[in-house]
C-alpha cells in the first residue's frame, strides 16, 4: 500500500478500491476547520468522507475568480472526485472534460499543463473504475465493460504522460503504474 503525507497526518492508497485511508481522521478534520477557504480542504474533506462538505467546499472554490485556468482545471478536478465518491459518475465525468479542456488553455504544451492534463486523466481512470464497478453491480455488464477498457485507457494516457514529461516525482509515477496495473487485472464478472 502506498502512502503520502497531509497536514499532520500519512493517507494510505488501498491497492483494490484505489481510495485514501486516513491514518488519524481527527488530525485532519482538525486541520479542514482550520483552513476552510485552503482548495486542498475540498480532498481532505472527501478522504474523510464528508461529502456534503467536500461538495459544498469545491463549489465554493469553483466559484472564486483565480486567474489561472490551471488552478481552476486542478480545482474543478477535485470538485469531480467529490461527485465521484458521491456516486455522481456522470456529472464526475462531465467536469473532468471540463478541467481536461482548462489544463491546455495557458499553454497546452507546457509541462505544468500536461502535467494536469495527466492528474485529470488519472482521476477520469479512477471515476470509470468506480463507475464500472455500480453499473456491474447494476447488472450491466456491458456497460461495465465499456466503462473499465475507457478507464484503462485513461489511466495508460496518464501513466504514459507521466513517464515522459520528466517532470512528475517517482511516487507519482508509481500511482498511475499501480491504476494501470490495477486495471489490467479485468476482474469484472462476465
Amino acid at each position: 500500500m502506498s502512502s503520502f503525507d497531509a497536514p499532520g497526518v500519512t493517507i494510505h492508497l488501498d491497492e483494490e478500491t484505489q481510495r485514501e485511508v486516513v491514518s488519524d481522521p481527527e488530525a485532519l478534520l482538525a486541520w479542514c476547520r482550520s483552513h476552510p477557504a485552503d482548495p486542498r480542504t475540498v480532498a481532505y474533506l472527501r478522504m474523510l468522507g464528508r461529502l456534503d462538505e467536500a461538495a459544498i467546499a469545491g463549489r465554493q472554490a469553483l466559484a472564486q475568480e483565480v486567474s489561472s485556468p490551471l488552478m481552476r482545471a486542478v480545482r474543478r478536478a477535485r470538485y469531480a472526485h467529490v461527485l465521484q465518491w458521491q456516486g455522481a459518475f456522470v456529472a464526475a465525468e462531465e467536469q473532468l472534460d471540463l478541467a481536461a479542456e482548462e489544463s491546455g488553455l495557458e499553454d497546452p504544451t507546457s509541462p505544468s499543463s500536461l502535467s494536469i492534463l495527466a492528474t485529470v486523466f488519472q482521476h477520469r481512470a479512477k471515476c470509470r473504475f468506480e463507475h464500472a464497478l455500480a453499473e456491474q453491480r447494476d447488472q450491466r455488464p456491458l456497460a461495465a465493460g465499456r466503462l473499465w477498457e475507457a478507464a484503462l485507457e485513461d489511466a495508460q494516457r496518464a501513466l504514459y504522460m507521466r513517464e515522459r514529461l520528466g517532470v512528475a516525482e517517482e511516487d507519482v509515477i508509481d500511482s498511475s503504474r499501480r491504476l494501470v496495473r490495477r486495471l489490467e487485472r479485468r476482474d469484472l464478472e462476465r
